[in-house]
C-alpha cells in the first residue's frame, strides 16, 4: 500500500475511516484526504428512565425539540383537583387534594420541563419551593404519601449525590402529548384504578419511565 493521498476515481472504491478500499477485494489502495464518517465526537440521547443526574436530563432534552409539545397549562391539574372533589361528594370516598397538596404541585408544574420528570440539585430544588434543604424531604411527603409523587435520590443509590430526581402523578402534571401521557398514568396504576388510594402497585421512578419510553 502507498502512504498517499488518493482521489476515489472509480465505483468499487469507496473511503472507510481514512482508507481507500475496493468494496470487491477489501484491498487497500491508499489514504483519503477527506474526513470519515465515522470519526469524531457523537453524542447519543440517554433514556429518560436511565438518567442520573442534572447533566444526564440535559443530555436528553437536548434532543427534544420542546417548540413542538402542546401547549403546557395548569388545566389538568385542575381538572383532577375538581374530580376528586366530585368523587368524594358522590361516593363519600376521599381521594380530595388538599389546598397544601395544589399548591406544591403546581410550583412542581412550573419545574417540569419535559414528561414528569424533574432533576435538580436538593438546594435549588429547595429555594424554588420556598423551603430550606433540610425540610424539603418533609415538604415533598404530602405528594409522596398520596402517590402524587415519587422520589430517587443518591440514598437510593441511583441519583449522583446533592442531587434528586422527581417524577410527578402524570394525572396531575405532564408536558407532552394526550397519548403519551395515557400511557404514563397505565404504568402509574398498574392495574389502573382511582386516584391515589395507595392500593395499587407502587413501582419505581425509574420503572415506570423505563415501561413507557
Amino acid at each position: 500500500m502507498n502512504d498517499v493521498h488518493l482521489p476515489i476515481t472509480t465505483t468499487t472504491l469507496i473511503s472507510v475511516d481514512g482508507l481507500i478500499i475496493d468494496k470487491h477485494t477489501g484491498e487497500i489502495h491508499g489514504h483519503d484526504g477527506k474526513s470519515s464518517p465515522w470519526s469524531g465526537h457523537y453524542d447519543y440521547k440517554h433514556e429518560l428512565g436511565k438518567c442520573r443526574s442534572v447533566d444526564d436530563f440535559q443530555d436528553h432534552l437536548d434532543f427534544v425539540d420542546r417548540r413542538k409539545l402542546p401547549v403546557y397549562e395548569l388545566h389538568s391539574l385542575r381538572d383532577e383537583v375538581d374530580h376528586a372533589l366530585g368523587e368524594w361528594r358522590r361516593t363519600g370516598f376521599d381521594c380530595r387534594i388538599t389546598l397544601p397538596q395544589q399548591r406544591l404541585l403546581e410550583k412542581l408544574h412550573r419545574l417540569v420541563l419535559y414528561r414528569n420528570v424533574i432533576i435538580m440539585t436538593h438546594a435549588d430544588l429547595a429555594k424554588s419551593l420556598g423551603t430550606v434543604e433540610s425540610n424539603l424531604m418533609k415538604k415533598l411527603r404530602v405528594l409522596m404519601d398520596a402517590n402524587m409523587l415519587r422520589v430517587s435520590t443518591s440514598r437510593d443509590g441511583n441519583i449522583r449525590t446533592g442531587e434528586i430526581k422527581l417524577v410527578v402523578n402524570p394525572r396531575m402534571v405532564f408536558r407532552g402529548d394526550d397519548y403519551r401521557r395515557r400511557k404514563y398514568i397505565e404504568e402509574w396504576y398498574r392495574p389502573v384504578g382511582c386516584l391515589h388510594t395507595g392500593v395499587f402497585h407502587p413501582g419505581s421512578v425509574d420503572e415506570c419511565l423505563a415501561m413507557v419510553a
